[in-house]
């Protein structure tokens, strides 16, 4: 599954709830087990999010906590819990002789708003991987969790969500770049996603439309950001079609600084930087 060209969001969570669906088959039997004590949990976890970052098209360094969270994968024990929870309580229902739909529906609703506090709960730790996603989504994790599929996240929108992208900072943290200030306006200012998307005088034109369209401050936040771009499907459209555009350039930019700095040697030595466009990942 390429980052770029490749199936969309859609296509791609169709796939991992396959897999999901196999890896949780027959839960309400063994959902207790695998939460105290499997010793399967550490290797389905790695497959988990490995899944979640197909699912989101994002690097191989997001966290599990900010993959998961974007993808809207909870937790394999989280998911188990609840699947067996649920299967027992209408279990339960049949027993008594109460079985209806609205009760059926009540106690699934009841059970994944218990998952999504103990979620919450797991990932308000503090010191804990992916904060820079968790303070915008956490907050309207249940939203998030059942937000329209038709608006789909992208390997560049997952960049500006994640803080893992074509950003001075990320290339600085992975030694890719000598310094984390910005290769574009040529401030002091380091460039992560925010500095991107809100500060840097490249895209001020763009910029201002787009923050006419979603509604936005000037001084907006990335808790701004997600808030209008998930009042409406035209609002994520607009935000998703001005960080493409200005991270396409940021890339285009970037290919090239690395190439003027390859000229005296390049008959000897290749680009310390590649973005592969088939699988979006990054390569020496």
């Amino acid at each position: 599954m390429p980052n770029l060209r490749g199936p969309d969001e859609r296509r791609r969570r169709l796939f991992a709830n396959v897999i999901l669906s196999v890896i949780l088959y027959g839960a309400p039997v063994w959902g207790d087990v695998f939460v105290k004590k499997s010793c399967a949990q550490p290797a389905l976890y790695r497959l988990q999010r490995s899944i979640a970052q197909r699912v989101i098209s994002a690097y191989r360094t997001v966290s599990s906590n900010a993959a998961l969270l974007l993808a809207r994968l909870p937790p394999l024990k989280l998911l188990a819990t609840s699947r067996k929870n649920t299967y027992d309580r209408i279990k339960e229902l049949r027993r008594q002789g109460n079985v209806e739909p609205i009760n059926k529906k009540e106690i699934k609703e009841s059970e994944f708003t218990i998952m999504c506090n103990s979620w919450r709960a797991i990932l308000e730790k503090p010191n804990t991987p992916g904060e820079f996603t968790k303070l915008f989504i956490v907050p309207r994790l249940e939203e998030w969790l059942t937000r329209d599929t038709v608006n789909s996240l992208s390997f560049h929108l997952t960049q500006v969500l994640t803080d893992h992208g074509c950003f001075s900072k990320y290339r600085c943290r992975i030694q890719k770049r000598p310094d984390s200030t910005c290769f574009m306006c040529g401030m002091d200012d380091e460039d992560d996603a925010l500095h991107t998307l809100r500060d840097c005088p490249t895209w001020d034109t763009r910029r201002l439309d787009m923050r006419n369209k979603l509604g936005l401050p000037r001084d907006f936040n990335m808790d701004d950001v997600i808030e209008s771009i998930m009042s409406s499907r035209e609002t994520w459209i607009a935000f998703s079609s001005f960080v493409e555009g200005i991270m396409r350039e940021k890339e285009d930019e970037e290919r090239r600084l690395e190439g003027l700095m390859d000229q005296p040697s390049s008959s000897s030595s290749p680009s310390s930087f590649v973005v592969d466009d088939e699988s979006g990942s990054e390569s020496s």
